[in-house]
């Protein structure tokens, strides 16, 4: 809703600089370790230990990091909005401190969780990953924080926004979810679905290629605006080739859009095909990206900065929405239904879940995109941002359903008897 909020302001005020950026930074944060940390957070406590064939570890002190990452949440979107009247800053890294508690409590209880397991899952490389990224993103926190809010001149604050906010983003983004995101589908669509299990060359590029990418690109991205050596910047590109080659070859190697035998397909699959598109998509955006900004941007715009906030935002949207969300509503749907004891073919389809997202998600790329160019566009971005939160209200309703309906099942006494 926040972001939703914050796309219509800027679309009334026909400008990306129209609203306090700290609102942006707020909203980023909420989303990427409100939603997608703790549904990973969620997710990993239930399955995982399914998966390996174990029992969670210490499932109590596992259940702490929700108050905790919550609460740290909540009190940091508070010191944004506070911002610059104290006490934000304390209050800021105060929280970052209280997610930085919770994210190691969960890095701790999934080691020692996966450790125990008699034999090693394919997927485990990337679970260690995506929590030593997730370590890194929560040690990292505060320190943003600080140097975003606290800046004590505006040209402080550009540099240190231009300099440290995208290799941040990406550690989130690209280093949690998007790693992830890979481990877990290589164990569940060819158990799930009966798809191919990709061959051990392919897992091996991307355990070590897709995180050797996000790493030189936090790398090169920094040094090149830290030193202003502009080869850093072009070397970059080697991180973005690798991004794509591992978007379109994941499917493939699935074999991802071949027929399934009758039975196989649920509600699910339609939102898992659709986010590896989106992953092409975004990556196709990403390494399309240098040419936009020298090759169009800049001389149709006749501007100085060889910079859109439009265009890379939509990349962004295409990746976290696109793949990201897009991935966490698919999963979640085959899921949850399954824990919940719910026969998934007596559920909702969520079609118009589906639609929506994609509908949404085409119109807030192409809109901002388009903005570069013609201001008029603007009257139209605010749109979609509500069509999303709206997809995102019914699959949420759709989740509490299958889950309360799971409980009911269980204490029912037909359930007890048996």
């Amino acid at each position: 809703m926040w972001g939703a909020v914050n796309l219509l302001l800027i679309g009334l005020g026909e400008s990306f600089h129209s609203i306090d950026y700290s609102w942006v930074l707020a909203h980023g944060h909420a989303m990427i370790f409100g939603f997608v940390g703790l549904f990973i957070m969620g997710f990993s406590f239930q399955a995982m230990p399914r998966f390996a064939g174990v029992t969670l570890r210490n499932p109590r002190l596992a259940f702490s990091t929700l108050p905790l990452l919550i609460t740290g949440i909540l009190l940091q979107a508070l010191a944004h909005v506070m911002a610059p009247q104290p006490p934000y800053l304390p209050l800021g890294i105060f929280a970052g401190l209280l997610q930085l508690i919770a994210v190691a409590i969960f890095v701790w209880v999934m080691v020692r969780t996966l450790r125990g397991a008699p034999t090693k899952g394919y997927y485990n490389g990337f679970v260690y990953a995506a929590l030593g990224w997730f370590l890194v993103a929560a040690v990292a926190n505060p320190i943003i924080f600080s140097l975003f809010e606290a800046a004590a001149t505006p040209e402080e604050f550009l540099f240190n926004v231009s300099s440290f906010n995208i290799p941040y983003r990406d550690i989130q983004t690209l280093g949690i979810a998007v790693v992830m995101i890979l481990g877990v589908s290589l164990h569940i669509l060819p158990h799930a679905y009966g798809f191919r299990t990709p061959s051990r060359r392919w897992r091996r590029f991307l355990l070590w290629g897709v995180n050797g990418a996000v790493l030189f690109g936090i790398i090169s991205f920094t040094a090149g605006m830290t030193t202003g050596v502009h080869w850093w910047h072009a070397a970059n590109g080697i991180s973005y080739i690798i991004f794509l080659v591992a978007a379109i070859g994941t499917p493939i190697q699935f074999r991802l859009f071949r027929p399934l035998p009758a039975g196989s397909s649920d509600r699910s699959l339609k939102f898992i095909r659709a986010a590896f598109l989106w992953f092409i998509v975004a990556t196709l955006l990403l390494l399309f990206g240098p040419y936009y900004m020298f090759g169009i941007y800049l001389p149709m715009t006749g501007g100085e900065n060889p910079f859109s906030h439009a265009y890379f935002g939509a990349y962004r949207h295409a990746l976290t929405v696109g793949f990201i969300m897009m991935m966490i509503v698919g999963v979640s749907a085959k899921v949850v239904p399954g824990f919940s004891g719910i026969d998934i073919r007596k559920t909702s389809s969520l079609w118009l879940v589906f639609i929506l997202l994609n509908v949404g998600n085409t119109w807030r790329i192409v809109s901002q995109i388009t903005t570069d160019f013609y201001p008029e566009a603007f009257r139209f971005i605010g749109i979609s941002g509500f069509i999303e939160l709206t997809a995102l209200g019914l699959w949420g309703y759709e989740l509490i359903r299958n889950i309360r309906a799971g409980i009911r099942l269980k204490h029912s006494p037909q359930q007890q008897d048996c």
